[in-house]
C-alpha cells in the first residue's frame, strides 16, 4: 500500500502521526520529505489550462454524426471489411 500526503510542516502533529501508525500496523514503512515548491503549482495550473484549451478546440472540430448512423455498421465494416 502507498499514500501520498501533501501538506504543510506546521500541519504535522501528533494526532497525524497516529493516524499513520493505525493506518500501517505492524508494517515497516519508509517515510520519505521533500519540499514542495509553489511555482510547481503555477506550473501545473498552465498545463491544466493549456489541456482545458485542447479539449475545447477538439470538441469544436469533432465531426458531428447524425442519430440515425449505425454506429455498430460502422466499426463492423472497419473490423471487417471484406464481409
Amino acid at each position: 500500500m502507498q499514500t501520498t500526503y501533501r501538506l504543510k510542516a506546521q500541519e504535522i502533529s501528533m494526532a497525524f502521526l497516529k493516524s499513520l501508525k493505525t493506518l500501517f500496523a505492524g508494517q515497516e514503512i519508509e517515510i520519505t520529505i521533500k519540499s514542495v515548491k509553489p511555482e510547481n503549482q503555477k506550473h501545473y495550473a498552465k498545463d491544466n489550462n493549456q489541456l482545458a484549451e485542447m479539449i475545447r478546440e477538439s470538441r469544436m472540430n469533432a465531426p458531428v454524426i447524425s442519430p440515425d448512423v449505425d454506429i455498430r455498421d460502422l466499426i463492423d465494416k472497419s473490423q471487417y471489411p471484406d464481409q
